[in-house]
């Protein structure tokens, strides 16, 4: 705020043209309209920056649990296949509470018979073992379409030779 402060020119000392005039002088420790202005204009735009970061942080944070929920979903799914004696080759799907559709797929690998190691006096080496591929997807749907997370694991299961 400017203080202002009335003198007598007479008071000020010799040189001054009129001695009965007096004159208005500002005190240096006020602020101006202009600087006023632009400190609450710095202040908008700064308690603007903070909202967009506290709500961006929100939706990070919404994001984050539908993952996290999605990967508890397909740990789920897949830790069903892996208790299971046998896996038949296929796909089995369902759907999950909050929206979410499961996908497991089932695949058995078959190594190549030239380059394998693994029996060499067999005449089939894939005879007392199995390689399953397990694919689960867990999907979703966003705002911005239809989200997915994928879990990929191997399962050897072995079979008793017969004598």
């Amino acid at each position: 705020m400017s203080r202002v402060h009335w003198t007598n020119i007479s008071d000020a000392g010799p040189g001054t043209p009129d001695p009965g005039r007096r004159t208005l002088n500002s005190s240096p420790g006020g602020f101006t309209l202009l600087e006023v202005m632009v400190a609450l204009a710095i202040l908008g735009i700064g308690i603007v920056t903070v909202l967009e970061l506290f709500a961006g942080g929100l939706r990070l944070g919404v994001k984050a649990s539908r993952y996290t929920q999605a990967a508890i979903y397909a740990q789920n799914v897949m830790n069903r296949l892996f208790v299971q004696t046998a896996l038949d080759d296929g796909e089995e799907n369902g759907e999950l509470p909050g929206g979410y559709v499961w996908r497991a797929r089932v695949q058995e690998i078959h190594p190549d018979d030239n380059r394998s190691r693994l029996q060499p006096n067999r005449q089939n080496q894939t005879d007392l073992f199995h390689l399953k591929d397990l694919e689960v997807r867990v999907s979703w749907s966003e705002n911005r379409g239809e989200q997915s997370l994928v879990l990929h694991s191997l399962r050897m299961l072995t079979e008793q030779p017969t004598q």
